[in-house]
Parts: C-alpha cells; structure tokens; sequence
C-alpha cells in the first residue's frame, strides 16, 4: 500500500498544468489571446517553460514535437477554435520534456 501511495503523491507532483492557458479557453477567444499566441514566451509552451523555471533562447532548444504543438496552438487559437486549443494545451502538459537534449534541463 504505501508504494501505491508513494507513486500515486509522485504522478501528482509531476504533472504539468497550464492553468493560466486553460481559464483562457473557457471564455471567448478574443484579438487579445491571439496576439498572445504569436510569440513563443506568451503561449502555452511560454506557460510550461514558466513553470518549469527557464527561459527560452532559441525556438531550437525544444523538441521536435514542442515545437509542432506550438504552432498548433497558435493556429487553433487564431481560428479561435477553443476545443481544439485545449485538446493541444493537454498534450503539451502530458509531454514528459519540451526541451530538445535532457542534460540541457537538468543542467539549467
């Protein structure tokens, strides 16, 4: 029982939520969430780096797969496709780094 407990306390810990993102898309997406969208340091991955404490340098820095959610986004958000921009905000949370090498995380 306690290493259930044990691992269930660390699942918690680690997931990533964008809450700042996601109050944004329970309202109407306006002109404003749009121009957010647009840079890279105000959008939802801007959000996680935030959060996981860093900042960004080159749009090179982040995986592959970051960088495709990224423009995702901003593409759901300028369509003002709020289902869409949320189903993209969950993936972005679930991914387990958005940084292209992990030693360039753990080093930072």
């Amino acid at each position: 029982m306690r290493v259930f407990f044990t691992s269930k306390l660390e699942t918690l810990l680690e997931k990533i939520e964008l809450g700042d993102w996601r109050q944004r898309l329970q309202e109407p997406l306006t002109y404003h969430e749009q121009s957010l969208s647009d840079n890279w340091k105000s959008c939802a991955l801007g959000e996680r780096i935030q959060r996981e404490g860093r900042d960004l340098g080159k749009v090179k820095d982040l995986t592959p797969e970051a960088i495709k959610l990224g423009f995702s986004f901003a593409t759901a958000i300028k369509r003002r496709d709020s289902t869409a921009a949320l189903d993209i905000l969950e993936q972005i949370e679930k991914l387990p780094s958005i940084w292209r090498s992990q030693e360039d995380a753990i080093s930072a």
